[in-house]
Parts: C-alpha cells; sequence; structure tokens
C-alpha cells in the first residue's frame, strides 16, 4: 500500500509539472532510494528546471540532456538546472564537455576542455574542495573572476574569507612579458594582466604580489592593479599555502583525485 501511495505522489508531480508545461531536462537513476523534490524514489525519476536530488546511503546518477552526467555521493543535495547545477551539501563527480557550471559555495566550477571529469566536495567551514580526474576545470569566483584551472592530479580549496573584499588579491606566481603586456601567472594555471606599476625588472621572477583584481570573460584571469611586489614568491601551492584572490582563499594540496572519489562513492547492492 505504501508503495503505491509513493507511486501515485511522484505520477502527481510530474503531471503537474507537465500541466504547467515543464520540460525534462534529463533523468535521475539509484540503486537504492532517493529523493526527488522532496519525494521518496526507487530506481528512476524525471528531472525539471529546480528539480532538488538528495541521496542517503545511495549514490544517483543524473543524465542531463546536453551531454553532462552528475554523480551525486552519499548524503548529499543538489539542485539542476538545463545549464548549470547547485551543490548545497556532500560531494559529487561530473563529467561535462559544454559550458555546464556546478555552483558550490563561493565558487563556480567549469570545464575547460572536452569530457572533464572531476570532483567537487563541500567541507566543513564553507570550503570547496575540487580534484580533476581527466581533462581540466575551471574555478571562478561567483562574480566571475578566476581562482584557478585544475588539472589532473591537483585538488585545490577554496574558502570565503568573511567580509573580504571581492576584488583583493594576495598571491603568488611567475611575471612574464608577452607582445608588449606583462602577466603574472600562477601555479594553478590562470593568467593575469598586471597594471598600476612597472614591473619590468621582475619578469622570469617567482613574485608574491598584492593588489585588486578585475575579472574577464572564459579563462582569462581579468586584470591586477598591482600595489606591492616582492620576489621569492613560493611560486605555487603547496599543503598550507593559502592565497586571497578576490576574497577567497584559494589552498593546494597534493593527493589522488580517484582516491578522494572512491573515498566516499560507495554504492550498496541492488535490493533483492
Amino acid at each position: 500500500m505504501l508503495r503505491k501511495l509513493q507511486i501515485a505522489a511522484i505520477l502527481s508531480c510530474m503531471l503537474s509539472y507537465a500541466a504547467a508545461g515543464t520540460v525534462s531536462i534529463g533523468t535521475a537513476s539509484v540503486r537504492g532510494n532517493m529523493r526527488v523534490d522532496n519525494y521518496v524514489v526507487k530506481g528512476n525519476a524525471t528531472l525539471f528546471n529546480g528539480s532538488v536530488v538528495e541521496t542517503d546511503q545511495a549514490t544517483a546518477n543524473l543524465r542531463l540532456n546536453k551531454g553532462t552526467q552528475i554523480t551525486l555521493s552519499t548524503n548529499s543535495r543538489g539542485t539542476m538546472y538545463s545549464d548549470h547545477a547547485v551543490l548545497q551539501q556532500g560531494e559529487t563527480q561530473v563529467i561535462a564537455s559544454n559550458s555546464f557550471q556546478l555552483q558550490a559555495g563561493a565558487v563556480r566550477v567549469f570545464p575547460n576542455q572536452p569530457n572533464s571529469v572531476g570532483v567537487v566536495s563541500l567541507k566543513p567551514g564553507n570550503t570547496v574542495e575540487v580534484a580533476t580526474l581527466t581533462g581540466s576545470f575551471g574555478v571562478s569566483s561567483n562574480n566571475g573572476i578566476m581562482l584557478a584551472n585544475v588539472h589532473p592530479g591537483r585538488v585545490v580549496s577554496f574558502a570565503m574569507q568573511a567580509g573580504a573584499s571581492p576584488t583583493t588579491f594576495s598571491g603568488s606566481g611567475i611575471v612574464s612579458f608577452e607582445k608588449g603586456v606583462y602577466y603574472l601567472t600562477t601555479n594553478e594555471d590562470v593568467k593575469y594582466v598586471l597594471t598600476c606599476r612597472d614591473v619590468h625588472r621582475y619578469v622570469d621572477d617567482k613574485v608574491e604580489v598584492s593588489g585588486t583584481i578585475e575579472g574577464a570573460a572564459g579563462q582569462a584571469g581579468g586584470s591586477l592593479c598591482v600595489k606591492s611586489m616582492d620576489i621569492n614568491g613560493v611560486g605555487g601551492l603547496s599543503i598550507g599555502t593559502k592565497w586571497l584572490i578576490a576574497g577567497i582563499f584559494v589552498g593546494g594540496g597534493i593527493g589522488v583525485a580517484i582516491a578522494i572519489w572512491n573515498h566516499n562513492h560507495r554504492t550498496p547492492p541492488a535490493s533483492r
């Protein structure tokens, strides 16, 4: 009887979407139970713009119409849309080739290459971790400033600093001069145009820089107005090192992304 009531509730929800003229954006499947828009589902479900998917003891596989695949780990929750998703709890694997974005906390994650595979996790303290398995993922602040391009084998964390200015920059990298323009390139492969100071004597040096930053579209880092610059910057992110970019602490560590995913990606056997 309970099973019949669950099916009736799901059908009623789907009919109400159809009546409103809502178009499906994909499907979700699970070996066990999940919740879709607060309804318990066992097996498969249709997704619409704004559908909320929650997992408990099983992972859920989501296939969206534009070729993006999302796997929600156990004890995770996300809201799905046709062109983006919002991770609100837990961890997810993303396979994407187009302009699809995953919003998590204070950052947005998007593929830089076809068939990129990555893992995005929400951690305590409003921290987001991004790891890439294959391809490459860009990470930007919610106001469009590039923070990192995460390549295979890298795990990068992002944490919003309370009260920080969204234009603050305090980090390190290598200075270069190309076609009349000075750049700072970080070890996380983001290139910023250097302005406001003459930096020619720092070319090819590792430096530490503070200043203010403005965003740019795509993978470009934007314009960095230099307030101070010193030689002997760390030149990259190592364990314990944190940069402040666009009001977000960016920290790096060495790890194997697959191990992170496998640790939490455990689906129980199908019910008999």
